[in-house]
């Protein structure tokens, strides 16, 4: 079928960024002339490893600025060195602290990867096992072609000592260990691997078996040895790329002197000292690190070491050197998708002139790249094709900010593809390839292709949010992840955050401990950087073995988190992966419409905390046209970002090179109903709209920063609008929210008085103090009203899981015991039962639970469990009354309802009754469940906000790290509170505190004084993840704050006074209780 010109734009696809992965796949669009002589230094030192025997050449280190080719120099390095014989590993670095376990792990997954149809390992000991004279059937079996026996393996390792004594007696651990990596048995498999990964014997005697000795060698011996005997047959590349982002991390805390804490100086050292010592121990090998010209230097400025001794700097990379580079570049692009689609160009760079490249001298090839991409899509977007007349003349270091292609689909072809869809999920296909996703010996083939998909389609129903996430292209066949989403935060420094999965299937201990370790490393997991996420996806219990049990708690300590992965979810992923393939028409608009990966619940537990950019909000850097998902799950997704008018609230927010900022507020020019919040450095008043604080809001400060009185403003504000609140109040500091002040306080605004009068006459503020009778009693049911929600599958499970988590700690049973886990099992299906029929209470629930119905669970002795379980919540209730209901239960809609003559009400929630963390947790779980089921019933409709919950201190009860009684109920509302118009105020004097989905979810931000370095530091990391930066949070005065709204930039604002009364101590108790019992 012919292309027309149309059609030829709209299947082009441009990724100006070469990811990690695309370093294993040969590019088409190699152009000899740029950067010839890096590359002949790269040459050279490959030449001398190949012509030595035994030392390994001088390191190379490639630099140049963003954009300029490195990682794609590496994949071209990568070809030439197997072409010669050799072996290529490349090292991704994301934790200096783990510098030798992740040089393992990736020359393991090098040596998976496949060279002309066999892996890099099967090539290797195919040439050793000929080199050292071993009979043919013997080398098959040693290649993984035929069974492997001892008696075989054996034979090998004698051949090599007879053929290299030193290497073979040195080695002969590691040796032993790739063939049985290489064998065909699964379970000699998992020996080798542990042994490689230097994990301990898991089974006595499985390593003596393969004539192996028990103990193990640290990562650093391995690599040793690896390289010794990788050397016996040819020389090796280890690049080691993208190690920006470490060292940005350093820099980034860094003071105005320069000087950097022990622990980002430990950082510098390690990759420093890592670097040297790998030169010095590897054999017949070329080391090359690849990184921006600022990280080298800052290496060489802070190491102790002389790094540079054992490196040496190549020219670094530069731009496009003349008109016929350009014009090369381009041809060779264009030419191979357009071979591939059929279609005959006008000339070989069109749309783009021929005399348009000679403006390209100067340009990287990146800008080039995205400035060709702008053309296209204002194409698109026309309809009206025309030919890219020059690279002159606008901002070519991100893409312009053209319009989104829009296309009217109509419905009717949107139900095609509905009904497709439906189709494939019940296609036998379809169900195999569910099936084999759970299958051990099929999982690292299937389980990254569905997850591929599913992240491909999840991506593009991001709209152009999408455009600051990319995927890892399809992994080796022996993979440590089998998935890996990333998110760019900053493209200067190229620094990411990652979501990683790997599913582990396997029922044997050695290889489940095995894969755990391999992916934690892999991921770069580490429980002080929370740009890192491991999602291990698994079915069944981890063993109960103690080295088991161990490698689980400490990922589990790192932020790591287990989920399961239904049946269901994995079709949903198959069918995605069928329809991708097959491409129809209007697949991009049936994704962003219909939103099916909506539906996998892996997927919304392991990415319900990404914060994307709203739909038309700007992101940090050059726009794309919306993702394309079939490039994505092909590894060919681009990482370009939204670029956006520059803003003019934010003078004093540093600048990111080549990020355009929009300004964080509002100037009030809009019609949508807005309150103020503050003054700009300019004095222009500084507005957020009130259905922008649906979508929640964060406030980060310390003592003395203002942050009560911006809280208090805030609430009031809201109140002069009309919206009623819920505040919590852990330090006596808002009760006062009723009180006026005796005469007007410095700080108060013209206009303030007149506002502060109509504040106190239109707004009922009342105090609750649960626990104490002498105030005003509050109390709640433990369980949600289950009946709101029976109707809607996805909230009723919402609701199940939110009471379970609530019940586990009353219950006692917490741990990760087997009966511990059981018992959370039968209480889920108990309360699943106890909601299905309708009835509530957790008196009723005790009942059940002390004489369980027969069919509720399928646990073997799970009546004798549900016993205990009740027994455990009685004994509860006694030493807690408030946890069992006790007085009249309050109906939420009494807390946000004004009596008759007032426009809003505050209902102010004391805990002077309530003394310990614990009481406090449990009251606010209970609070949030019952809350959550009256917003359901009772929506915000057509008004732009239909309430506030205020939350100060809130690391108390969603915390960093550990679960409390109200974390998941306060999760599940910070999820699902701004669909029925209920906005979220956290407010912590500890960023790092923070469970990290409350920063997530929140899409206005406050950052006030902080006086803690780690604090400061975990600020700075919060406005990162929101694409922006914010200035010294340290030296901020009372009362001035970054405020950022809706993902733009931040801006420096000063908050005015609160208008209710806020001396400088906080309310005794008596005081509490004399406002609470004010009628």
């Amino acid at each position: 079928m012919a292309v027309d010109e149309h059609g030829a734009l709209s299947a082009l696809t441009f990724n100006w960024v070469s990811g990690f992965e695309d370093v294993w796949h040969p590019s088409p669009f190699h152009v000899e002339a740029l950067n010839l002589q890096t590359v002949q230094a790269v040459l050279d030192g490959v030449g001398e490893a190949t012509r030595s025997t035994d030392t390994s050449p001088i390191g190379l280190v490639v630099q140049g600025q963003r954009g300029a080719g490195k990682t794609h120099l590496l994949g071209w390095i990568r070809e030439k060195v197997q072409e010669e014989g050799g072996y290529f590993f490349l090292v991704e670095l994301l934790d200096a602290g783990m510098f030798w376990e992740n040089v393992v792990g990736s020359v393991l997954d090098g040596l998976s990867r496949e060279l002309d149809g066999e892996s890099q390992l099967k090539a290797f000991l195919r040439r050793l096992s000929s080199q050292v004279g071993v009979p043919r059937m013997m080398r098959r079996a040693v290649i993984g072609d035929a069974p492997l026996t001892v008696e075989v393996l054996d034979g090998f390792m004698e051949a090599l000592e007879r053929f290299d004594g030193h290497v073979g007696r040195e080695s002969k651990e590691a040796a032993r260990a790739l063939v049985l990596r290489a064998s065909m048995d699964r379970h000699a498999r998992d020996v080798g691997d542990a042994w490689l990964i230097s994990q301990p014997e898991e089974e006595q005697g499985e390593r003596a078996r393969w004539g192996m000795r028990r103990g193990q060698r640290s990562p650093q011996e391995v690599v040793r040895s690896l390289s010794r005997l990788l050397a016996l047959t040819g020389p090796s590349v280890i690049a080691i790329d993208q190690i920006d982002t470490l060292v940005a991390a350093a820099t980034a805390v860094s003071d105005h002197r320069g000087r950097h804490d022990q622990r980002d100086a430990l950082v510098i050292e390690q990759i420093a000292g890592g670097l040297m010592t790998l030169k010095e121990i590897t054999r017949r090998t070329l080391t090359v690190v690849s990184c921006i010209t600022p990280t080298w230097v800052y290496i060489k400025k802070n190491a102790t070491d002389t790094v540079q001794d054992r490196f040496r700097e190549t020219i670094r990379l530069k731009a496009i050197p003349d008109v016929e580079t350009g014009r090369t570049l381009i041809e060779r692009r264009l030419g191979a998708q357009y071979r591939a689609i059929g279609f005959r160009p006008p000339h070989p760079t069109w749309p783009v002139k021929p005399t348009a490249f000679d403006s390209t001298p100067g340009l990287t090839p990146r800008q080039l790249l995205i400035r060709i991409d702008a053309h296209i899509r204002s194409c698109r977007a026309s309809g009206e094709i025309t030919e890219l007349g020059s690279f002159d003349g606008g901002d070519v270091s991100t893409s312009e900010s053209s319009p989104e292609p829009r296309f009217v689909v109509p419905e009717a072809d949107l139900g095609r593809l509905d009904v497709r869809f439906a189709e494939l999920r019940g296609t036998a296909q379809v169900s195999a390839d569910a099936a084999a996703a759970l299958d051990p010996a099929a999982e690292d083939t299937m389980m990254p292709a569905l997850l591929a998909a599913g992240l491909a389609a999840w991506v593009a129903e991001q709209g152009k949010a999408g455009t600051l996430y990319s995927q890892d292209a399809p992994p080796s066949a022996k993979p440590p992840l089998h998935a890996r989403l990333r998110r760019s935060l900053d493209e200067a420094t190229e620094d990411e955050e990652h979501w990683s999965f790997r599913a582990i299937a396997a029922t044997n201990a050695i290889a489940a401990l095995t894969r755990i370790r391999g992916a934690s490393v892999a991921a770069g997991l580490n429980p002080d950087v929370r740009k890192r996420r491991l999602f291990l996806l698994r079915n069944t219990e981890w063993s109960g073995g103690a080295k088991t049990r161990e490698a689980v708690a400490a990922f589990e300590r790192a932020g790591g988190r287990t989920l399961r992965v239904e049946v269901e979810d994995l079709k949903i992923l198959a069918a995605l992966r069928a329809l991708l393939k097959d491409n129809p028409p209007d697949l991009q608009a049936w994704l962003a419409a219909r939103r099916p990966t909506s539906e996998i619940k892996l997927l919304d537990e392991a990415l319900g905390d990404v914060w994307t950019v709203p739909s038309g909000m700007p992101g940090a850097g050059g726009d794309t046209a919306t993702p394309d998902p079939v490039a994505a799950m092909s590894g060919d997704s681009g990482r370009g970002r939204a670029d956006v008018p520059a803003g003019d609230l934010a003078p004093e927010t540093p600048a990111v090179p080549g990020v355009k900022r929009a300004s964080a507020v509002s100037d009030g020019s809009a019609d949508a109903p807005s309150i103020v919040i503050g003054t700009t450095v300019g004095q222009v008043p500084a507005r957020v709209d009130l259905e922008a604080l649906r979508k929640h809001t964060s406030i980060f400060a310390g003592s003395g920063s203002g942050k009560t009185v911006l809280i208090r403003r805030l609430i009031e504000e809201c109140a002069l609008k009309g919206v009623s609140a819920i505040v919590l109040d852990p330090n006596n500091d808002l009760a006062r929210l009723g009180d006026g002040w005796p005469e007007p306080p410095a700080g108060w605004r013209d206009g303030d008085a007149d506002r502060a009068e109509r504040y106190l006459a239109d707004t009922d503020v009342t105090v609750w103090t649960p626990g104490r009778v002498a105030g005003r009693p509050l109390a709640f049911q433990p369980l949600p009203d289950f009946s709101g929600v029976m109707d809607d599958a996805d909230e009723f499970r919402e609701a199940v899981g939110a009471a379970v988590s609530s019940l586990v700690p009353r219950a006692k049973l917490e741990g990760n015991t087997q009966k511990a886990h059981r018992s959370r099992a039968v209480l889920k299906e108990a309360v699943e039962y106890y909601g299905r029929h309708g009835t509530a209470g957790l008196h009723g629930l005790i009942a059940l639970l002390s004489e369980l119905p027969e069919g509720v669970s399928t646990l073997a002795n799970a009546d004798k469990i549900a016993g205990e379980i009740a027994q455990n919540l009685t004994a509860t209730m006694v030493s807690d009354p408030l946890f069992g209901g006790e007085g009249a239960a309050a109906d939420p809609g009494v807390l946000l309802t004004p009596p008759p003559g007032k426009r809003a009400r505050i209902s102010v929630i004391s805990f002077v009754g309530l003394p310990s963390d614990e009481q406090r947790q449990s009251f606010v779980n209970l609070l949030q469940l019952a809350l959550f089921s009256w917003i359901r019933r009772h929506p915000a409709g057509d008004r732009p906000l239909g309430g506030l919950f205020v939350m100060d201190e809130a690391q108390t009860f969603a915390p960093s790290g550990a679960m409390t009684a109200c974390t998941h109920s306060t999760l599940a509302l910070a999820s699902q509170a701004r669909k029925y118009g209920l906005g979220l105020v956290f407010a912590t004097q500890a960023p790092r505190g923070l469970h990290n989905r409350i920063p997530g979810n929140s899409a206005t931000q406050f950052f006030g004084l902080l006086n803690s370095p780690a604090q400061i530091e975990a600020a700075k990391e919060v406005a990162r993840s929101k694409n922006s930066t914010i200035g010294d949070v340290g030296r901020l005065g009372p009362g001035e704050f970054y405020a950022g709204v809706e993902g733009t930039a931040f801006a420096r604002i000063q908050a005015p006074m609160c208008l209710s009364h806020h001396p400088r101590s906080p309310l005794t108790t008596e005081e509490v209780i004399q406002r609470a019992r004010k009628p």
